[in-house]
């Protein structure tokens, strides 16, 4: 029952995280189904997603998504990064075990 109830809360965060940013969620996604293959994964897990938010930040100027860096939107891409990429590691690890 624990692993049903995690795995509903991890499907309405990936989802929030793709609406509110979806290109540092998918970033996210990406690096939290590498992450499981990384030895001390519970250590390069939150580092990887501080480094995504803030190249993120740095690029959307570039791209013509935002004017410019500002720490709202850094804030708003450490969520929607987080929320993928250590749910995505949680949720693999949690249904390894359960197998």
């Amino acid at each position: 029952m624990d692993f049903e109830t995690n795995a509903v809360i991890s499907v309405a965060l990936f989802a929030t995280a793709f609406a509110l940013d979806w290109p540092r969620a998918l970033a996210g996604l990406i690096f939290g189904a590498i992450s499981r293959f990384l030895p001390y994964a519970t250590i390069f897990v939150p580092i990887g997603v501080i480094a995504i938010a803030a190249t993120g930040e740095f690029i959307y100027p570039w791209i013509g998504r935002t004017s410019e860096p500002s720490f709202g939107s850094f804030v708003l891409g450490l969520f929607s990064v987080a929320a993928t990429a250590s749910n995505l590691y949680i949720t693999m690890r949690n249904l390894k075990d359960r197998l």
